[in-house]
Parts: structure tokens; C-alpha cells; sequence
């Protein structure tokens, strides 16, 4: 089991990994493939597979294979259509080992004109043994956020 973070912890958590993209989109849009779970592996480098398991919004949970490993979440976030975001209540695998804790956190910014700045945060809580490990990863886990984002700008464009 992982440390239950509320979402404010995700600002002040002390290892983070962020990417901000500007693109072309509604926050409609982007809120529109952030919510279809099932389609997330289509746009984000890794995950294999993501499943709704229990309700919608609010406090609704889902499940994501990384890495051959299962990854629970509850939803602490759901502000359709600028913020989004989870918990994980448990992790399996390299995250389970390294992390107490992890939030992540996706934040919508509409700049008119039909265009829009999407932030994606994760943040962690290191076991005590892993922190320099923890934050080696998260400067690479930025650069697979920034690949997110532009999976995510392409998914828009194709739903449309």
C-alpha cells in the first residue's frame, strides 16, 4: 500500500516531474481524452493499459499497467474541465518498491483563441532509501511527460 496524499500535497511534494505543453484545443477537448481511460495508451509512452474500476469523477478509481505492473488510483482531482487528478493507493512493481507516495496532476488553462496550456505534474514521496534514485528518474519521467503531451495534442487531432 502507498501513502493516501490530498491534492494540495501535490504542489509541495518533494520530488516532482512537470511538462507544459501549449496547444491547439478546447478544454472540452483535452478533458475528452484525459477522461477516456481506455484510450490512454494510444497517446502515453509506456502504459500498456488503463481500466476504469469504480465510479466516475470524485473519488472514482481506475487501474493502469506499467511496465507489467498494475497501478491503482483514486481520483482527488475532478474540476471538468481545468483539473484532473489522482492518488495511488497502490502500486506494484519498480513504483511500489521506490515510492511512499505519488500524486499526479493535470491542469487545464484556456487561452482563448481556440488554444490551451496543459500542465502535467507528478509528485513523489521517495521511500527513504530511494531518493536519489527517485529524483535521477523523475528528470527522465519529465521528458516522458513532454512525449504525453504531444501524444495527447496528436489524440485531439485525430478525434477530430
Amino acid at each position: 500500500m502507498m501513502t493516501r496524499r490530498p491534492a494540495d500535497w501535490t504542489d509541495t511534494a518533494p520530488v516532482q516531474a512537470r511538462s507544459i505543453r501549449e496547444m491547439a484545443a478546447t478544454p472540452d477537448e483535452v478533458w475528452a481524452v484525459l477522461c477516456d481511460h481506455a484510450g490512454w495508451p494510444a497517446w502515453f509512452p509506456r502504459l500498456q493499459a488503463a481500466r476504469p474500476t469504480g465510479g466516475e469523477g470524485l473519488g472514482s478509481t481506475r487501474t493502469v499497467r506499467v511496465a507489467n505492473a498494475d497501478v491503482h488510483e483514486e481520483f482527488i482531482v475532478w474540476d471538468e474541465p481545468t483539473s484532473w487528478g489522482f492518488t495511488v493507493v497502490e502500486a506494484e512493481g519498480p513504483l511500489g518498491a521506490a515510492a511512499d507516495s505519488l500524486n499526479e496532476r493535470v491542469d487545464i488553462v484556456d487561452l482563448g483563441s481556440g488554444r490551451v496550456r496543459v500542465t502535467y505534474l507528478m509528485a513523489f514521496q521517495p521511500k527513504w532509501w530511494s531518493g536519489p534514485i527517485v529524483r535521477l528518474v523523475a528528470k527522465g519521467l519529465s521528458a516522458n511527460l513532454g512525449a504525453a503531451l504531444a501524444g495527447l495534442e496528436g489524440e485531439i487531432e485525430r478525434r477530430r
